[in-house]
């Protein structure tokens, strides 16, 4: 345990904590967050917390909390939205106007990028029976990167992730040394 910094401060050896309902700066709503710690110091003043190791994390995004987010971004125009996690990938399926109403069905999947960023990846596209592949990647890139822990209010590291039964779960590590 870390010395005690003064009359302000609390100690925690151990922490587990899990915060649900979580709606991110850009307004993904993450069904949970769990948070493993130990060792931890927190000051009041001036804020401050400590500890000798990082904390572990693991995000939980539903298959509806991904497809309320595609459905309100408004620079995809998307509509009819449904998201599937399933097969380790992420099967899309939405209507877009153009002149018409265009339906596409999409399977995506999900890359971590410099232990900081999330990506999702365009792994085959169908609109109308064929495949613009070209057309739904520049939409992907309007939103990618979907998550850049660089936003966040504490220094975080993304380690693995994964679509797994009913969404997306991303693991890493904390640092809550500020």
């Amino acid at each position: 345990m870390l010395p005690v910094q003064n009359k302000r401060s609390i100690e925690i050896g151990q922490l587990d904590a899990t915060l649900r309902g979580l709606i991110l700066p850009m307004g993904l709503r993450v069904d949970s967050v769990k948070i493993f710690g130990r060792d931890l110091t927190i000051s009041h003043d001036p804020f401050s917390s400590k500890s000798e190791e990082k904390g572990k994390l693991e995000v939980f995004v539903s298959e509806g909390d991904l497809t309320a987010f595609l459905t309100k971004m408004p620079q995809t125009g998307l509509k009819n939205v449904s998201v599937e996690a399933k097969d380790g990938s992420l099967h899309i399926r939405a209507t877009k106007t153009m002149i018409i109403d265009v339906k596409a069905y999409a399977v995506c999947s999900i890359r971590i990028a410099d232990g900081s960023k999330l990506f999702v990846d365009l792994e085959s596209v169908e609109v109308m029976g064929v495949g613009p592949k070209q057309l739904i990647q520049s939409q992907l890139d309007k939103i990618n990167p979907v998550l850049d822990t660089a936003d966040f209010p504490i220094k975080a590291t993304m380690d693995s992730v994964e679509v797994a039964q009913g969404g997306i779960l991303l693991r890493g590590w904390l640092d809550p040394n500020v």
